[in-house]
Protein backbone atom coordinates (compact mmCIF):
# COMPACT_ATOMS: atom_id res chain seq x y z
CA UNK A 1 0.00 0.00 0.00
CA UNK A 2 1.37 3.81 -0.63
CA UNK A 3 1.72 6.04 1.45
CA UNK A 4 -1.20 7.95 0.50
CA UNK A 5 -4.04 4.98 1.39
CA UNK A 6 -1.90 4.77 4.63
CA UNK A 7 -2.78 8.70 5.18
CA UNK A 8 -6.23 7.95 3.80
CA UNK A 9 -6.90 5.30 6.10
CA UNK A 10 -5.50 7.35 9.65
CA UNK A 11 -7.73 10.16 8.59
CA UNK A 12 -10.82 8.35 7.94
CA UNK A 13 -10.26 6.75 11.26
CA UNK A 14 -10.44 9.50 13.28
CA UNK A 15 -13.27 10.69 11.10
CA UNK A 16 -15.60 7.54 11.68
CA UNK A 17 -14.93 7.63 14.86
CA UNK A 18 -15.61 11.60 15.61
CA UNK A 19 -18.43 11.28 13.42
CA UNK A 20 -19.25 8.47 15.58
CA UNK A 21 -19.65 9.25 19.37
CA UNK A 22 -19.75 13.75 18.51
CA UNK A 23 -23.34 12.86 16.33
CA UNK A 24 -24.48 9.12 16.03
CA UNK A 25 -24.23 8.72 19.74
CA UNK A 26 -27.71 9.92 20.30
CA UNK A 27 -29.27 9.33 16.90
CA UNK A 28 -31.89 6.92 17.55
CA UNK A 29 -35.55 5.72 15.80
CA UNK A 30 -37.98 4.84 17.78
CA UNK A 31 -35.89 3.03 20.09
CA UNK A 32 -34.94 0.24 18.00
CA UNK A 33 -32.62 1.87 15.11
CA UNK A 34 -29.04 2.56 15.88
CA UNK A 35 -26.64 3.77 13.31
CA UNK A 36 -23.24 2.36 14.11
CA UNK A 37 -21.53 4.10 11.13
CA UNK A 38 -18.08 3.66 12.32
CA UNK A 39 -18.56 -0.30 10.79
CA UNK A 40 -18.06 1.47 7.58
CA UNK A 41 -14.36 1.89 8.51
CA UNK A 42 -13.81 -1.63 8.07
CA UNK A 43 -15.82 -2.08 5.42
CA UNK A 44 -13.95 0.57 3.38
CA UNK A 45 -10.51 -0.76 4.01
CA UNK A 46 -7.94 -1.48 1.53
CA UNK A 47 -8.92 -4.96 0.01
CA UNK A 48 -4.92 -5.72 0.27
CA UNK A 49 -5.04 -5.49 3.83
CA UNK A 50 -3.81 -8.46 5.35
CA UNK A 51 -6.18 -10.62 8.02
CA UNK A 52 -4.28 -9.78 11.19
CA UNK A 53 -3.51 -6.16 10.11
CA UNK A 54 -7.26 -5.91 9.35
CA UNK A 55 -8.55 -7.25 12.79
CA UNK A 56 -6.32 -4.79 14.63
CA UNK A 57 -7.30 -1.97 12.86
CA UNK A 58 -11.25 -3.05 13.26
CA UNK A 59 -10.25 -3.46 17.14
CA UNK A 60 -8.76 -0.51 17.63
CA UNK A 61 -11.72 1.11 16.05
CA UNK A 62 -14.17 -0.73 18.08
CA UNK A 63 -12.31 0.05 21.34
CA UNK A 64 -12.34 3.72 20.57
CA UNK A 65 -16.02 3.78 20.30
CA UNK A 66 -16.38 1.35 23.16
CA UNK A 67 -14.36 4.47 25.11
CA UNK A 68 -16.67 6.49 24.65
CA UNK A 69 -20.00 4.44 24.90
CA UNK A 70 -19.09 2.85 27.84
CA UNK A 71 -20.16 -0.40 26.68
CA UNK A 72 -17.31 -2.90 28.11
CA UNK A 73 -15.53 -4.06 24.88
CA UNK A 74 -18.79 -5.44 22.71
CA UNK A 75 -18.14 -2.59 19.84
CA UNK A 76 -14.69 -4.08 19.58
CA UNK A 77 -15.76 -7.62 19.69
CA UNK A 78 -18.09 -6.88 17.21
CA UNK A 79 -15.27 -5.03 15.19
CA UNK A 80 -13.06 -7.48 14.64
CA UNK A 81 -15.38 -10.76 14.01
CA UNK A 82 -16.43 -8.72 11.15
CA UNK A 83 -12.64 -7.99 10.56
CA UNK A 84 -11.98 -11.82 10.95
CA UNK A 85 -15.28 -12.95 8.28
CA UNK A 86 -14.27 -10.07 5.74
CA UNK A 87 -11.72 -11.76 3.76
CA UNK A 88 -13.68 -15.11 3.49
CA UNK A 89 -16.58 -12.64 2.73
CA UNK A 90 -14.88 -10.72 0.35
CA UNK A 91 -13.48 -14.42 -1.97
CA UNK A 92 -17.25 -15.64 -1.90
CA UNK A 93 -18.16 -11.83 -3.27
CA UNK A 94 -15.29 -11.60 -5.77
CA UNK A 95 -15.41 -12.55 -9.08
CA UNK A 96 -13.72 -15.41 -10.77
CA UNK A 97 -11.59 -13.05 -12.49
CA UNK A 98 -10.76 -10.87 -9.56
CA UNK A 99 -10.32 -6.88 -9.33
CA UNK A 100 -8.76 -5.09 -11.88
CA UNK A 101 -6.75 -2.61 -9.79
CA UNK A 102 -9.71 -1.62 -7.24
CA UNK A 103 -8.06 -0.70 -4.02
CA UNK A 104 -10.99 0.59 -1.35
CA UNK A 105 -14.19 -0.96 -2.02
CA UNK A 106 -16.73 1.54 -1.91
CA UNK A 107 -19.85 2.56 -4.55
CA UNK A 108 -16.64 4.83 -6.06
CA UNK A 109 -14.93 1.89 -7.13
CA UNK A 110 -18.01 -0.95 -7.12
CA UNK A 111 -21.43 -0.46 -8.36
CA UNK A 112 -24.45 -1.01 -6.01
CA UNK A 113 -25.46 -4.68 -6.23
CA UNK A 114 -22.29 -5.86 -5.41
CA UNK A 115 -21.78 -3.33 -2.71
CA UNK A 116 -25.41 -4.13 -1.46
CA UNK A 117 -24.07 -8.14 -1.56
CA UNK A 118 -20.74 -7.04 0.22
CA UNK A 119 -21.79 -4.49 2.83
CA UNK A 120 -25.39 -5.36 4.05
CA UNK A 121 -24.28 -9.01 5.68
CA UNK A 122 -21.53 -7.76 7.46
CA UNK A 123 -22.99 -5.09 9.10
CA UNK A 124 -26.07 -7.44 9.83
CA UNK A 125 -23.44 -9.87 11.35
CA UNK A 126 -22.11 -7.32 13.37
CA UNK A 127 -25.22 -5.63 14.30
CA UNK A 128 -26.37 -9.47 15.54
CA UNK A 129 -23.60 -10.09 17.46
CA UNK A 130 -23.07 -6.06 18.88
CA UNK A 131 -26.70 -6.31 20.18
CA UNK A 132 -27.15 -9.77 21.64
CA UNK A 133 -23.83 -9.05 23.77
CA UNK A 134 -25.60 -6.41 24.78
CA UNK A 135 -28.27 -7.83 25.56
CA UNK A 136 -26.70 -10.42 27.92
CA UNK A 137 -28.56 -14.02 26.50
CA UNK A 138 -31.43 -14.94 24.32
CA UNK A 139 -34.23 -13.70 26.87
CA UNK A 140 -34.98 -11.09 25.04
CA UNK A 141 -34.78 -12.32 21.39
CA UNK A 142 -37.66 -10.79 19.37
CA UNK A 143 -37.31 -7.51 20.37
CA UNK A 144 -33.21 -7.61 19.98
CA UNK A 145 -33.97 -9.29 17.11
CA UNK A 146 -36.18 -6.05 16.05
CA UNK A 147 -33.10 -3.94 16.88
CA UNK A 148 -30.38 -5.65 14.45
CA UNK A 149 -33.04 -5.46 11.58
CA UNK A 150 -33.65 -2.35 11.90
CA UNK A 151 -30.18 -0.86 12.95
CA UNK A 152 -28.91 -2.99 10.07
CA UNK A 153 -30.98 -0.72 7.58
CA UNK A 154 -30.75 2.48 9.13
CA UNK A 155 -26.50 1.89 9.16
CA UNK A 156 -26.60 0.94 5.50
CA UNK A 157 -29.00 3.71 4.33
CA UNK A 158 -26.69 6.28 6.10
CA UNK A 159 -23.89 4.37 4.90
CA UNK A 160 -25.45 4.52 1.29
CA UNK A 161 -25.91 8.15 1.84
CA UNK A 162 -22.67 9.01 2.85
CA UNK A 163 -20.96 6.97 0.07
CA UNK A 164 -22.97 9.26 -2.66
CA UNK A 165 -22.70 12.25 -0.76
CA UNK A 166 -18.47 12.65 0.15
CA UNK A 167 -17.29 9.85 -2.68
CA UNK A 168 -17.16 10.98 -6.33
CA UNK A 169 -18.36 8.26 -8.98
CA UNK A 170 -15.26 7.10 -11.02
CA UNK A 171 -15.41 8.43 -14.69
Amino acid sequence: MSSKIYISVIVSFFLYVLFQVLLLKNFILFDTAFCFLYVAFILLLPLEMGPLTLMLVAFAVGFSVDLFYDSLGINAAASVFIGFLRPAWLNIVTPRGGYEEIVIPNLKTMDFGWFFTYSLPLIFVHHLILFFLEAGGFDLFFFTLSKVFFSTILTFFILVLTQYLFYKKAA
